[in-house]
C-alpha cells in the first residue's frame, strides 16, 4: 500500500446530513490534514478542527487512491460529522517485574486488550492510564505542551533511579524527575502512582519516593499507592511478595502519620492507599473529606467510600417497597464482599426482599486477584452453581465488556444464563444503577435455553 494511503486516521463512519456527507467523504477513505496540519490521531483531529475557522481546506486520500483536497464553509463551531478509527496504541517496552500482563495465563484465552501493554500519553489523557513517561519523544512533548493533554497521569513506583530501573527492568536509568519537571514547567498537572511491593520499595524507598513527589506539589496533585496484584501464573518470573493483612496495618499506620502531616502543611493527605488496603486490614474506611473530589477512583482510590455514601443516601430516599416479591443473588469479588454483603443486608431489611450476596474466589487468574473487574465468567459460574438463591443474578458490570457482556475469559452472558437457568444482569457503575437492577417493578424475563445452546456452551467452556 502506498504510505499516502497508511498515513492520516482511516474514517470508519460519516454522519447522516453532515458536512463530511455532503462533500462526499465516505467511510474508508482516510482524513490527512486540516488546514495543511497532519492529522495523526482522533486526538489530533478534536484538537486541530476546534481551533480552525469557519473556512478550512480538510485533505482526504480516498479508498480508491485519489487524493483530494476540499474547501469547507461551515458555521462556527460546526462538527464535520467523521467518525475516526480508535488511537493506535504505543506498547510499552518495560518488562516491571510486577506486571500484570506478564502474569497472564499460557494457553488459555485472555481477551485480547488484557495482553496490551499500552504506554501511551494520549491514552493517559483520555482514559487515565498510567505511563511511565520512558518513551516519549521530543515531538511527543512538543504535542503535549501545544494541546494542553493536562493532567497525565504517572507510574512512578520509585524515584531513586536504580530501584526504579530494577522494577522497570529497562536497560538504562531514565530521568524520570526530569521528565516530570519538564511537563511541570510546561504546564501539565500530574497524578502518580506507587505499586507497593513489599520488600522492595516500600519503607526508606517509599519515604524516599514521597518526599520527592510532594516537592512537586500542587503540580503533583496526587500519590496512589496501591498493592501489587499476583497470579498463579508466574513461572519465570521474579518472586515476590503478595500484600497480606499485617502488612496492609503497617503500611496504613506509616503511612497515616504522613497523610496528617500533609494535611496541616498543604491541606491534603496527597498520599492516598487503594482500598484493598483498609479491607485487607479491617480497617475502617476513610470519611469523604480524606479523598476531595474522588479524583482517583477509577484506580481503586476512594471507590469503597464514595460507594458507601451514596448507598446511605439512596437507602435512606428509597422508602417504596417492591410490589413483588423479590429473591436473587448478587455476587463480587472477594474483597469488596464485606461491604456489598452488608449492604445487602441493610435493603433486605428495609425493604423486605430476599438477595443473598457471594464472594467469587478468582481461579482463572489465582486467588491472589481479589477485585471484581478481574472476575470472569467461569469463576462466577463456579462460585454460583451450587448456592444459586432465587430467580436472577446479579453480576458486577464492570467484569464485562460489551452488549453481549463478554467477560475476560471469553464467557459471555448467555452463558452463565444457559447453565443457571436465569436472567444475569450487570449491577452498574454507579449506586443508583445498582439499586435499579434490583428494585425494577419489571419481571425479568427467565431463559429457557434449548438443549442444544446449552451443549454447545458446555463445549465452548471445556475448550477454554
Amino acid at each position: 500500500m502506498p504510505a499516502e494511503q497508511t498515513a492520516g486516521v482511516l474514517i470508519q463512519a460519516v454522519q447522516p446530513e453532515s458536512i463530511a456527507q455532503e462533500v462526499g467523504i465516505e467511510p474508508g477513505d482516510r482524513l490527512m490534514s486540516i488546514d495543511g496540519r497532519a492529522i495523526e490521531d482522533v486526538l489530533d483531529y478534536r484538537y486541530v478542527s476546534s481551533l480552525a475557522g469557519v473556512e478550512l481546506v480538510v485533505r482526504v486520500s480516498k479508498a480508491a487512491g485519489e487524493l483530494w483536497e476540499i474547501e469547507i464553509e461551515r458555521e462556527e463551531g460546526e462538527d464535520l460529522g467523521l467518525d475516526l478509527e480508535g488511537i493506535q496504541t504505543r506498547i510499552c517496552k518495560n518488562n516491571c517485574i510486577f506486571c500484570f500482563v506478564h502474569q497472564l495465563p499460557r494457553g488459555r484465552h485472555v481477551r485480547r486488550t488484557l495482553r496490551v501493554k499500552d504506554e501511551d500519553f494520549r491514552l493517559s489523557f483520555l482514559f487515565g492510564h498510567y505511563l511511565t513517561l520512558t518513551n516519549l519523544s521530543e515531538a511527543d512533548f512538543q504535542r503535549i505542551f501545544e494541546q494542553r493533554l493536562s493532567p497525565l497521569y504517572v507510574s512512578v513506583h520509585a524515584t531513586e533511579p536504580e530501584l526504579r530501573q530494577h522494577l522497570l527492568q529497562n536497560r538504562k536509568p531514565d530521568d524520570l524527575l526530569g521528565n516530570m519537571r519538564r511537563l511541570i514547567e510546561g504546564g501539565i498537572k500530574l497524578h502518580t502512582q506507587i505499586v507497593l511491593m513489599p520488600g522492595i520499595n516500600d519503607g526508606a524507598n517509599l519515604d524516599r519516593s514521597l518526599d520527592d513527589l510532594i516537592e512537586f506539589y500542587p503540580s503533583v496533585m496526587s500519590v496512589s499507592i496501591v498493592p501489587l496484584g499476583l497470579t498463579d501464573h508466574r513461572k519465570g518470573l521474579p518472586q515476590l511478595r503478595a500484600v497480606d493483612a499485617d502488612y496492609a496495618r503497617a503500611a496504613i499506620e506509616h503511612l497515616t502519620q504522613r497523610q496528617r502531616r500533609h494535611v496541616e502543611v498543604i491541606g491534603t493527605p496527597f498520599c492516598f492507599l487503594g482500598d484493598e488496603f483498609y479491607i485487607m486490614a479491617g480497617h475502617p474506611i476513610p470519611p469523604r473529606s480524606h479523598y476531595g473530589d474522588f479524583p482517583l477512583v477509577e484506580n481503586g482510590v476512594g471507590m469503597v467510600r464514595r460507594f458507601m455514601d451514596e448507598f446511605a443516601t439512596a437507602i435512606k430516599r428509597q422508602r417504596k417497597r417492591p410490589q413483588r416479591a423479590i429473591r436473587g443473588t448478587v455476587v463480587t469479588g472477594r474483597i469488596f464482599h464485606p461491604i456489598l454483603e452488608e449492604s445487602i443486608g441493610q435493603m433486605n431489611a428495609k425493604f423486605g426482599i430476599d438477595l443473598k450476596c457471594l464472594a467469587a474466589d478468582n481461579l482463572y487468574f489465582g486467588r491472589g486477584i481479589t477485585v471484581a473487574g478481574l472476575l470472569t465468567g467461569s469463576d462466577i459460574f463456579a462460585a454460583v452453581r451450587d448456592r444459586m438463591h432465587g430467580d436472577f443474578l446479579v453480576v458486577p458490570s464492570e467484569s464485562m465488556t460489551g452488549e453481549s457482556g463478554s467477560f475476560l475469559d471469553d464467557w459471555i452472558r448467555e452463558d452463565l444464563e444457559a447453565r443457571l437457568q436465569v436472567p444475569v444482569v450487570g449491577g452498574g457503575y454507579r449506586v443508583s444503577e445498582f439499586f435499579k437492577s434490583i428494585l425494577d417493578e419489571k419481571p425479568r424475563e427467565h431463559v429457557a435455553q434449548p438443549a442444544l445452546a446449552a451443549a454447545q456452551a458446555d463445549k465452548h467452556s471445556v475448550n477454554r
